[in-house]
């Protein structure tokens, strides 16, 4: 009898020793880092067509008028000038109009201050067709808050949904346009810079 005692607590101490080396753990804790590259995303049109809207066309009265004539049908009197005609629906005086293009441009992307430098220069800064002319100058970009042929703007990381957009302005001086119909030539160049 005390020989199966002694074997049941030898098997007891065996299985508390054993349950125990099975028991054993060790841990540790690791330090997890993201090395994120510089990278920009551009979008834009490569061509925009502005379609003016013009009135329908119109006939002003301008009053009566006295002509004196001779037999030889010379006359002479007063005639229309430039500074006593009537306004027209359509009226420009030879002043630029500027034009705001909402929306033609997005950026995003990652740097390291988490903005993006705009710039916009005209390559070329004159639309003919064949004699008629309309010259481009005081070009802009725009992201709503500012505007300059140079901002800094926000990229948001790289989700499209985030992605920041913006305009761009121009003046456009008609007074050398003579003819309807498409006027062609002008260029921009924009340009999205990390910084």
């Amino acid at each position: 009898m005390t020989q199966i005692k002694n074997i049941i607590i030898a098997v007891a101490i065996l299985t508390g020793l054993s349950s125990q080396a099975l028991a054993a753990s060790a841990s540790g804790t690791t330090n997890v880092s993201v090395r994120v590259p510089e990278f920009i995303v551009l979008h834009y049109f490569s061509a925009i067509t502005m379609n003016f809207d013009a009135p329908a066309a119109e006939s002003l009265n301008e009053g009566s008028d006295d002509v004196n004539a001779d037999w030889n049908g010379a006359t002479d009197g007063n005639g229309l000038d430039a500074q006593s005609l009537m306004s027209a629906s359509l009226e420009l005086d030879g002043t630029a109009t500027t034009v705001k293009l909402q929306n033609v441009w997005a950026v995003r992307g990652f740097s390291t201050s988490g903005n993006a430098k705009i710039t916009i220069t005209a390559a070329n800064d004159t639309m003919s067709n064949g004699d008629s002319r309309i010259k481009v100058s005081n070009i802009k970009v725009s992201d709503g808050a500012q505007s300059g042929s140079s901002i800094t703007t926000k990229l948001n990381g790289i989700a499209k949904d985030r992605a920041t957009t913006g305009g761009i302005e121009m003046d456009l001086d008609f007074s050398n346009a003579t003819r309807a119909g498409s006027h062609t030539g002008a260029q921009y160049t924009i340009t999205a810079t990390t910084i």
